[in-house]
């Protein structure tokens, strides 16, 4: 008869962890398996994984195992999975400790009942229950319980170390925010993040992302800027500042929006959980490590100032339109030229030269039928030239974002803090006599700061307009790219419809010669628009615009 194969599974959560380490486990599994007459064929080895990772998902434990244990597959899947796997070269999985399998009840259930189905067991060296007997599955259930139970123990303490970490203003080490550097606190004590103004500089780079960003620059032409400057990702700069070779990382539009969205940029910090959610199921939330005011703790000095937070946040959530156009790729015209229809007009290649159509061809495969296409030069040149030939002598004028006093937010954030103080209760965090009486003090605290919030006077966001002392005509004779003509005639609210047939012109010169004097001594309507036809396009601008030609004509009237 055969020996029973054993695989011996070692895991460790910290490589410097000394009282269970990897040879005090395989010392323990090697005397297990010989007083059984059995033989160890292999060994799963994890150092640094958590308990909390499911054992046929980690490096070590996971290439002996098929991934689609707890999983409702297919015959086909699951066998894939075995021959995929090293799971029919043993019989036994043992560890030192049934934590050392897993510190999930739910994990270490599925394995076991996988193991079961499959004539497999699961056996620990130094727990010794035997799961071929009633009892030794109910002992089994109990300490599995208990590993689960420590795990969270061992969560809920990092998380109130992290805390007092956070209120002390130190770092607990680990990932670098991008944008700071670690520098040891004046006493020697421990560390605290700075912003990174020295060597890799990404605190320098950080700004200029933002700025560009603010500027109506795509996220993906940033992403195009970093890459061509080889500006080094969030890692590698790390990894340079530890004296490291840097890995070559490049950046990706999804988490440059990720930094641009994030807390850090003001200093303060965001920790992910995993919650369990009405459903019953587990979820990973994200969400900021407060004071005891309800507010943001601030855990270093700010990289840009609120007023930039507010204007990049806006900006990021008008790039979010679909309606916005922001590409880098843009043609001059993109969102600004619009079929008859209302659908907007794209770029196409044609035979010879480039073409405008509407885009309904493009979601649908068939033309609307109400338009027809038009030479990309053709409609550029009308629309553009148009536009200059009758604003061009005009002051540019910059619209500013200038933040309120809203304190929307600020009450938000406190109800939210209110929200996830009831959850931790719910959680039974707040059990104990004492954990009541901070759990009703914070509670107060909260509850006075969100009404004297929303006591307080409110101004909305606004925008400003200012002049540039530059003309329309000037600045768009320094603009080169597409991208830049297109941001420039969609900041100064230019559209234009293309019909299928031409209309009888009617230029401004005409409808000046062709006005009464007296016109220009009354107020001009600043509201609304002002729309002139060009053969098939009518191009459409803001009525001020119209305002302030009618001002300046008659102040050269006298």
């Amino acid at each position: 008869m055969a020996a029973t194969r054993v695989l011996g599974v070692l895991r460790l959560s910290r490589a410097s962890d000394e009282s269970t380490s990897v040879v005090r486990q395989r010392q323990a599994i090697q005397r297990w398996a010989d007083a059984r007459g059995a033989v160890v064929v292999g060994w799963a080895e994890d150092v640094d994984v958590s308990g909390a990772i499911a054992p046929w998902k980690r490096p070590g434990l996971g290439e002996w195992l098929p991934s689609t244990i707890g999983k409702e597959v297919s015959e086909v899947e699951e066998r894939l999975a075995w021959e995929e796997s090293r799971a029919g070269e043993w019989d036994v999985i043992c560890a030192w400790k049934l934590d050392r399998i897993s510190r999930r009840v739910i994990h270490t259930a599925q394995l076991v009942e996988w193991a079961e189905e499959n004539g497999k067991h699961v056996a620990s060296a130094e727990d010794g229950f035997d799961l071929s007997t009633q009892m030794g599955k109910v002992m089994f259930s109990m300490i599995a319980a208990f590993a689960e139970g420590e795990l969270e123990a061992i969560k809920f303490r990092a998380r109130s170390s992290f805390t007092h970490l956070m209120k002390q203003g130190r770092w607990r080490g680990g990932f670098e925010p991008y944008g700071y550097r670690p520098e040891k606190m004046d006493d020697g004590e421990g560390w605290r993040l700075v912003p990174d103004e020295v060597g890799t500089g990404t605190a320098h780079t950080l700004r200029e992302i933002v700025r560009r960003t603010i500027e109506g620059e795509a996220t993906n032409a940033v992403c195009r800027w970093l890459n061509e400057q080889g500006s080094p990702t969030s890692l590698d700069a790390q990894r340079i500042r530890n004296g490291k070779e840097p890995k070559g990382a490049i950046w990706r539009v999804g988490n440059l929006l990720k930094l641009l969205r994030s807390h850090t940029l003001l200093g303060q910090v965001e920790m992910t959980e995993e919650v369990t959610g009405p459903d019953g199921r587990k979820i990973k939330r994200t969400r900021l490590v407060r004071g005891e005011d309800g507010l943001p703790l601030q855990r270093a000095e700010p990289l840009i100032s609120e007023e930039e937070w507010k204007r990049l946040q806006a900006k990021l959530d008008e790039n979010r339109r679909p309606e916005s156009g922001n590409r880098y790729d843009r043609s001059p015209l993109l969102r600004v030229a619009f079929c008859v229809c209302g659908e907007p007009m794209y770029r196409n290649n044609g035979r010879s030269r480039m073409y405008y159509r509407c885009s309904s061809r493009n979601q649908s495969g068939a033309e609307c039928g109400k338009t027809l296409a038009i030479p990309a030069e053709e409609l550029e040149g009308t629309i553009t030239g148009s536009f200059l030939d009758a604003v061009g002598d005009l002051e540019m004028i910059r619209r500013t974002f200038r933040p309120g006093s809203d304190h929307t937010a600020e009450i938000s954030e406190v109800t939210r803090a209110l929200a996830e103080l009831r959850e931790d209760r719910e959680a039974g965090l707040y059990s104990s006599e004492a954990g009541k009486k901070e759990y009703r003090e914070s509670y107060l605290r909260l509850e006075a700061k969100r009404e004297a919030l929303s006591a307080l006077p409110s101004q909305p966001d606004r925008w400003e307009e200012s002049g540039t002392g530059v003309t329309y005509r000037k600045h768009f004779e320094g603009l080169s790219s597409p991208a830049d003509q297109n941001a420039a005639l969609r900041e100064a609210g230019v559209r234009a419809v293309v019909h299928s047939e031409p209309f009888p012109e009617r230029t401004l010169a005409e409808e000046l010669a062709a006005a009464d004097p007296a016109m220009w001594s009354a107020e001009p309507p600043t509201e609304g628009e002002w729309r002139q036809t060009f053969g098939r396009v009518e191009l459409i601008l803001p009525a001020n615009f119209r305002a302030r030609i009618r001002r300046q004509t008659a102040q050269h009237h006298g």
